[in-house]
């Protein structure tokens, strides 16, 4: 599965995760494409007129190749897909070059990059208590695990107490009348219950609370007491035995949630301490602020992984009014580079899955669904053949019943081990920018009024002790499918490299002259043409040239502390130092 259309390197070659998936779907397709094969040969040889002999089995076969062909579509679409450069999505909604503004989103990220530490939900309610209190490091995976975590662990509590209940309620009523009917609604309740996990996975997220389960626990438990009660004016239906059935689709659907809660916890990593590195610098600088941030922009497209540019999060350049002549400013800068797959992703074969902690258990849930699909497939054919041979028989309905039953079961196995055979992780550098302080402004003038041939004046811009502001650290993130969001999972700092680019700027920003200047050599010739004394304008022209910044630095600021020189002052009024 290739990562990049574009780059010359494999740094952005990922193996596809869905190898071992796509192999169950294609097992899946062609079990139920032979399987409806042997349903239409059914129907066509009783193709004499459109008698149930005939609509039966075609309508079998229909079903079984449409999910058939369903599969097999859901493995060739994974054989080879791309992310293009814009994928994984970012931590944040991106800034299009030249945009200025910040995102909500990107201050949860920034939080925790000031605090030093991820920032997790905590977990309500009672059983998400017991729950984490059994798996303490579920707290630090990411949400979409322990969002189906909690819904996993909840259906199976009261899929473990309905069927006890079942069990009960089978051994407490031995009238045949009444076991008929208690399984009927055994049946349909549990029918319920293996919808409702695949709701929730799809939703990925739980929504049955504490009230909730108390009420399914209640419902279990005298439901069969009420139907107990009005059996009695209820028809006979002595062909009508489905708590087989419903005792089958029970533990078939406790055990594939077992499965999924199993495979859900191996994906949990263990807990690393997370650290940031962070400098902060006072600066005394003479040039707009907005420079800093001008040059970190330059300074970041060096480091452009691949040549792809960096993601923006925000951008607030510096504002100074020049008619104030005190003001303060803040300015900031969020970009993240772009993200590399992990050296953890490898391409995965079914023994090397087997073999793999946290994909162990994926494969175990989807030989389970196999089983539970190719089970169904078998159920809805013996019906088919039963039917054709002694045509309608309402005691072959148990085949149609545990056709659903295990369909049921093997499509939530199938459905819930594509979730995390769809997980990606990759590395990537935020970087973050912060600018504070205060600035004066003044109008500089440089030059003789009446004797200097060359003369320059420019507002000026002073900053004194300006807080500059360098966070770096080295995210690892996840996602659960292509398009999915991405989140963070560690958090570590670099602080070699927040020390280089801190230093870097400072050293840029106390560099920049005050003073302007013409540098062009046809600026130069043409101003010592029309003066008529080239060797004034060279002179004046070669002294500016040497030295603007110093000289008016000396002039107008204490080069120790950078305060302002009073007039006539001999020493700084801010350090004592004496001025030349």
């Amino acid at each position: 599965m290739t990562y990049d259309y574009s780059s010359e390197s494999q740094r952005l070659e990922l193996p596809n995760p869905y190898r071992i998936d796509n192999f169950f779907q294609f097992a899946v397709a062609t079990f139920y494409l032979i399987a409806g094969l042997l349903c239409l040969m059914v129907a066509r040889s009783n193709l004499d007129g459109m008698s149930a002999k005939f609509i039966v089995p075609l309508a079998a076969a229909i079903v079984l190749i449409g999910y058939g062909i369903r599969c097999a579509a859901i493995g060739m679409t994974r054989l080879r897909f791309f992310f293009g450069r814009a994928l994984p999505v970012g931590l944040a909604p991106e800034l299009q070059n030249g945009v200025i503004g910040k995102s909500s989103q990107i201050n949860v990220v920034l939080e925790d990059l000031r605090r030093g530490a991820l920032s997790f939900p905590e977990p309500i309610g009672a059983l998400n208590g017991l729950l984490y209190d059994r798996f303490p490091r579920l707290i630090l995976a990411p949400q979409p695990v322990q969002a189906l975590a909690q819904s996993q662990f909840r259906n199976g509590l009261v899929i473990l107490l309905t069927l006890a209940s079942l069990l009960v309620a089978w051994l407490g009523f031995s009238r045949p009348h009444t076991a008929q009917w208690i399984g009927v609604f055994y049946f349909l309740f549990a029918g319920w219950l293996v919808l409702r996990p695949m709701t929730t996975l799809r939703q990925g997220a739980s929504r049955v609370n504490e009230t909730a389960v108390i009420l399914l626990v209640v419902a279990a438990i005298l439901g069969p007491v009420a139907v107990g009660f009005f059996a009695r004016s209820l028809p006979d239906l002595p062909w009508l035995t489905l708590h087989w059935q419903a005792l089958f689709l029970l533990v078939a659907v406790l055990v594939s949630v077992a499965l999924f809660f199993v495979a859900l916890m191996r994906q949990l990593a263990t807990a690393q301490a997370t650290t940031i590195s962070c400098e902060v610098l006072r600066l005394n600088i003479n040039t707009h602020p907005a420079q800093i941030i001008g040059e970190f922009d330059r300074v970041m497209q060096q480091k452009w992984v691949e040549k792809i540019p960096n993601r923006r999060y925000a951008r607030i350049d510096p504002v100074i009014n020049s008619d104030s002549a005190t003001g303060s400013f803040t300015g900031e800068i969020v970009e993240e580079t772009q993200p590399l797959p992990s050296k953890g992703l490898q391409s995965l074969s079914l023994s090397s899955a087997l073999a793999g902690d946290r994909t162990r258990w994926l494969v175990y849930l989807n030989v389970y669904g196999l089983l539970m699909l190719c089970t169904a497939a078998v159920a809805l054919l013996l019906f088919v053949m039963r039917f054709e041979a002694g045509g309608i028989d309402m005691s072959i309905t148990a085949n149609i019943t545990f056709a659903f039953v295990a369909f049921s079961v093997g499509r939530f196995c199938f459905e819930a081990s594509q979730r995390l055979w769809g997980r990606f992780d990759f590395v990537s550098e935020i970087i973050w920018l912060d600018l504070s302080g205060q600035y004066t402004t003044a109008r500089n003038k440089l030059g003789n009024d009446f004797s200097s041939t060359v003369r320059t004046e420019s507002n000026a811009i002073h900053v004194d002790s300006m807080t500059m502001r360098v966070w770096t650290a080295r995210l690892e993130t996840v996602v659960f499918g292509k398009e999915s969001k991405r989140w963070i999972t560690a958090m570590n700092g670099q602080s070699e490299n927040t020390s280089g680019l801190a230093t870097h700027l400072s050293a840029f920003a106390r560099d920049r002259s005050m003073f302007v200047a013409p540098t062009n050599a046809d600026d130069l010739h043409k101003i010592a043409a029309m003066q008529g004394s080239p060797g004034s304008v060279a002179d004046d022209l070669q002294r500016l040239a040497k030295a603007p910044a110093a000289t008016a630095a000396q002039d107008r600021f204490c080069s120790e502390c950078g305060a302002a020189r009073l007039t006539d002052a001999r020493f700084c009024s801010g350090c004592g130092a004496k001025f030349q």
